[in-house]
């Protein structure tokens, strides 16, 4: 649907008022006048107007061709998202409390794993644990709702960008470390082997209050942060999104085509997690190496040292 009746509703003109002040505007660019009956079939949809004409109302209203056509604009794209956080927030947070541990909710809750059949396990007691009982049924709510799924995947990407902010960090090390002289405290051990988690959570509930409390507008705050962080900057960009904006698609479309550029940012989080674990046990061995070499060389020249004491124990008998 084009935006000709959106456009005259924001500019308060009714039909006659449109008619007179475009005719007016078309006068100065040498263009006969137009009635409201026509104006209204435009806006119906009932008939057309010319490629020229298309360009003249654009001018007229200070938008696109594609806008006025009915395309989505960026801030709809935005508006689209924020309504998604602000309709299932509060539902996706009150799952992560129900879960076993809220820390690790966006961790383990993932929307591409899935199958109706595993339903069927679940229904035998004692087949499953309650915490794989409750990712299947929390995975099965957020699928069944493309709007939630949105929520979710944008807080699961959050997530991860503050998982991977602090996984090995120097903060994280230095607990790891610590963590090997205090092998008997479990709670300790606990908390510091799942730092990254808890601090990927945090991230997310700051993100949303941020979010909440956003005083120039929440769409603003999204455009801000999706192009203030590299791995979320091409989201709003992405050819896909740039196509359906044109196509008109329907918010359902969007959506679905939202989810798989976040899921694709979420990949690319999970993938520099095994990267930076990868380089973490890389680097604990070569440390390990070195202290084996230095242990191994010690350990020969104590033992030279001993033969030595040997020999010279033996000479003296």
């Amino acid at each position: 649907m084009n935006r000709i009746k959106q456009l005259r509703t924001e500019k308060s003109l009714s039909l006659r008022d449109l008619a007179k002040d475009f005719s007016a505007f078309l006068d100065q660019h040498g263009k006969k006048p137009i009635t409201n009956v026509t104006i209204s079939r435009w806006e119906n949809e009932k008939n057309s107007p010319t490629a020229e004409m298309w360009g003249l109302l654009a001018d007229y209203f200070g938008v696109s061709v594609d806008y006025l056509q009915g395309a989505w604009s960026e801030k709809e794209v935005l508006e689209l998202m924020s309504s998604s956080l602000l309709d299932n927030y509060e539902r996706i947070f009150e799952m992560a409390r129900e879960y076993y541990d809220e820390y690790f909710f966006f961790n383990d809750i993932n929307l591409d794993i899935f199958s109706e059949e595993e339903g069927r396990l679940y229904e035998v007691p004692g087949t499953f644990e309650e915490t794989e009982w409750k990712n299947w049924i929390y995975t099965k709510e957020i699928r069944e709702n493309d709007y939630m799924s949105l929520a979710f995947v944008i807080l699961r990407c959050v997530f991860l960008k503050g998982l991977n902010e602090n996984l090995y960090t120097a903060e994280h090390i230095k607990a790891l470390t610590e963590e090997q002289n205090n092998l008997y405290s479990k709670t300790q051990k606990f908390e510091v082997v799942f730092y990254p988690e808890f601090k990927g959570y945090e991230e997310v509930k700051h993100f949303m209050n941020s979010f909440l409390d956003a005083e120039n507008g929440k769409e603003n705050f999204l455009k801000a942060f999706l192009q203030d962080n590299y791995e979320f900057e091409d989201v709003l960009t992405n050819v896909v999104i740039e196509k359906l904006m044109k196509e008109k698609a329907s918010k359902e479309t969007m959506s679905l085509a939202l989810i798989s550029i976040f899921e694709k940012v979420i990949l690319r989080y999970e993938e520099g997690a095994t990267g930076r674990k990868y380089q973490y046990v890389r680097s604990r061995y070569e440390v390990l190496k070195d202290d084996y070499h230095a242990l191994s060389k010690h350990a020969y020249e104590l033992q030279k040292e001993n033969d030595r004491l040997k020999a010279e124990l033996a000479s003296k008998r």
